[in-house]
């Protein structure tokens, strides 16, 4: 399933299991380059301008101001992405973890972070933001995106995890849950985003099998993506909405 959503000259999308079809068995680079091609198929994006990340659930975010030279697997151990050239398709790669896109429809800047627990109690998407905010961005023109991860109903956890979530977290049943959207969801709105300018898929990767989950035990990954487009392009000329997605934005 390819999930997207075009935004005022940006593709924010991912590319789930049923289009994946990827061995991830392979050795790690040739996972990479798989993915890679798969992505071009769907994008057009030549794979040297598909940019992905070892992601290491921190929050170091990197800036990207020039196309890498090389088709490379990785480009560094980060979890988080800014850039503002056109054509280059920043990746984050999940299977139950946040993937969060943050998209200046004035400035046309791109960001993207990998919030997993940890990043969220490391505030990587206030992170990004913020990094965003310092390179002139304004909050109101911000839009920001959650995709498929897992839901609140899903992400049981113990105590470890939960004490850093006290507002996020459910208690059920004797069961704990921590809502990681909801964690996002403040994060944002604490940097000043407008909360009807953060869209949601509200789709749990654990619950809809359309998508990859850890949790149920799958080893392949969801290709989370952004592409910022050059603004004498139409991007509905390239990139049209898949017939069985529902879209996350407005």
């Amino acid at each position: 399933m390819l999930h997207q959503s075009v935004k005022n000259g940006a593709v924010i999308g991912v590319i789930g299991r049923a289009s994946n079809h990827i061995d991830y068995a392979l050795p790690s680079e040739k996972i990479r380059r798989a993915e890679k091609e798969l992505i071009q198929q769907f994008t057009g994006i030549p794979a040297a301008n598909i940019v992905m990340l070892n992601q290491v659930h921190g929050d170091e975010i990197v800036e990207i101001d020039v196309c890498p030279e090389k088709d490379l697997p990785w480009i560094a151990d980060a979890d988080g992405m800014i850039t503002a050239l056109p054509g280059l398709c920043v990746v984050i790669r999940t299977a139950d973890c946040v993937p969060v896109f943050a998209f200046d429809e004035r400035k046309k800047l791109l960001g993207a972070a990998h919030s997993g627990w940890k990043g969220c109690r490391l505030d990587i998407t206030g992170k990004l933001i913020r990094m965003m905010k310092a390179k002139g961005s304004i909050p109101s023109d911000i839009l920001v995106f959650i995709l498929p991860s897992i839901g609140p109903a899903s992400y049981r956890v113990n105590e470890d995890v939960a004490q850093y979530f006290p507002e996020e977290t459910l208690r059920r049943n004797g069961a704990i849950y921590v809502d990681l959207w909801k964690s996002v969801e403040r994060s944002a709105i604490r940097e000043g985003i407008l909360r009807e300018r953060i869209f949601h898929s509200h789709i749990c990767t654990l619950q809809n099998e359309h998508y990859f989950s850890h949790r149920r035990g799958d080893a392949g990954r969801n290709l989370n993506f952004g592409i910022l487009h050059p603004q004498r392009e139409n991007p509905q000329s390239r990139h049209t909405e898949h017939p069985d997605s529902n879209s996350s934005g407005p």
